[in-house]
């Protein structure tokens, strides 16, 4: 990179720098003078020992070459170093950091929207919590409780070891390669949530921004029977990994993000003569989408039609049966679409079977809307398998659906339901 495109990078970090200083300072805050001391020994150290660019340059435009150079490096050595030990950092400062090497790394996740939109308006807590097993260590780098999910972010270094990724993504054929995970739990004040799974807890993780990172989001609704997250909790961290005795817990305190939500109770209901599909709790934060849905099935089994069951095939390898067929609803599901016909991403979920007369709720996590909605529309789908239970693909991997327009309902969002 030349100098010019150094004096370029420079002015334009600094001017971010500056007016989020000028921010931060209204604010009362304070830099301490040691980081300033740092950088400007930093500065001083750079251009009295780096050499001259190979052309001619004055000697005020090689300081300010220099400079530049000082600020890259320098802000990410201390300023980094500073700010990512803090809980807070503001939207504007984080975008600033983003241009930093070394700093980089640890705001740029690779989330769903909620999460890229937390991490762009800094909601999300920026943590420095690690420890260290035989040469392996986790971090876990940032923390989001919305109130709804819980999401952690987890990373490894290695330290050049060959050990096995932290996470691996499932090939085109099918296959998942063998990743370091031997054993993962979060310990919510105290309580493993291993040890209280239900039919509407949900807890996945996921990939991160390369193999040696991963997401994990937990999820507890009070239609289980179990207490919904508090505002304030003790986690821990568990994890254990293939080739290392002693296991890794990584402990804080949990908060959760202040910001609006708005809570609907719609209770609308479409309906067949063989299926009831019911709207019962829409929930929208910046950060996540959670609703709750019913379906209820009218008759018996037996008597469903092809459109909403089917029977399907089974191979055992045990029994005198080891080849039967058995009938089954279909899967069903549904997608959400606000007004400008714009889809919400599917992010998990958890529910109960269901059987005749017996209302099967479903608690399912969606990413926020981009703008808050004025309409929101359910569209129910069917999706399609073969006989033998496997999914159906379209040219794009993706599962395809069969719709449901007898049970699509749309419903008004109210503009005054925000809650703190």
């Amino acid at each position: 990179m030349n100098p010019s495109e150094f004096e370029r990078q420079a002015q334009k970090l600094d001017e971010k720098l500056q007016s989020e200083k000028e921010h931060l300072e209204a604010e009362m805050v304070v830099i301490p003078d040691l980081v300033r001391q740092r950088l400007d020994a930093f500065y001083t150290q750079i251009e009295s020992e780096a050499g001259l660019p190979n052309r001619p340059s004055s000697p005020r435009s090689v300081k300010r070459f220099l400079r530049g150079t000082a600020i890259t490096a320098a802000s990410a050595a201390v300023i980094g170093f500073v700010i990512i030990g803090s809980a807070f950092v503001s939207p504007t400062m984080a975008e600033s950091l983003k241009q930093v090497p070394l700093v980089d790394s640890v705001f740029k996740l690779a989330g769903d929207f909620g999460l890229q939109t937390a991490d762009r308006k800094g909601l999300a807590t920026s943590t420095n919590l690690s420890v260290t097993h035989d040469g392996i260590t986790l971090n876990v780098s940032q923390i989001i409780f919305d109130g709804t999910r819980l999401v952690v972010a987890l990373e490894k270094q290695d330290g050049g070891q060959k050990v096995l990724p932290l996470f691996t993504k499932v090939t085109p054929d099918g296959k998942k390669p063998e990743d370091i995970i031997e054993k993962l739990d979060l310990f919510i004040n105290g309580k493993s949530i291993l040890s209280e799974n239900g039919p509407f807890n949900s807890f996945e993780w996921g990939p991160g921004k390369d193999s040696n990172s991963m997401l994990i989001s937990y999820m507890r609704d009070p239609a289980g029977g179990l207490p919904a997250l508090p505002k304030q909790f003790d986690l821990k961290v568990y994890a254990k990994l293939k080739g290392v005795a002693e296991p890794f817990a990584l402990q804080t305190t949990v908060y959760k993000t202040k910001l609006a939500s708005k809570v609907l109770q719609p209770q609308i209901s479409k309906a067949n003569q063989y299926l009831k599909f019911t709207v019962d709790r829409v929930e929208m934060t910046p950060v996540t989408t959670k609703i709750l849905t019913t379906f209820t099935m009218l008759v018996d089994l037996k008597d469903m039609p092809g459109d909403y069951a089917e029977n399907r095939k089974y191979i055992s390898t045990e029994g005198p049966h080891k080849n039967y067929t058995k009938k089954e609803l279909k899967p069903i599901s549904y997608a959400i679409i606000d007004e400008q016909g714009r889809e919400l991403e599917i992010l998990g979920g958890s529910g109960r079977s269901i059987s005749k007369n017996q209302p099967a709720q479903m608690v399912m996590l969606f990413t926020p809307f981009a703008d808050p909605p004025k309409k929101i529309t359910f569209k129910p789908y069917i999706l399609l398998m073969t006989p033998d239970g496997r999914a159906i693909l379209d040219a794009k991997g993706e599962w395809v659906r069969q719709y449901l327009p007898e049970f699509e309902i749309t419903i008004d969002v109210p503009q005054n339901t925000n809650q703190p």
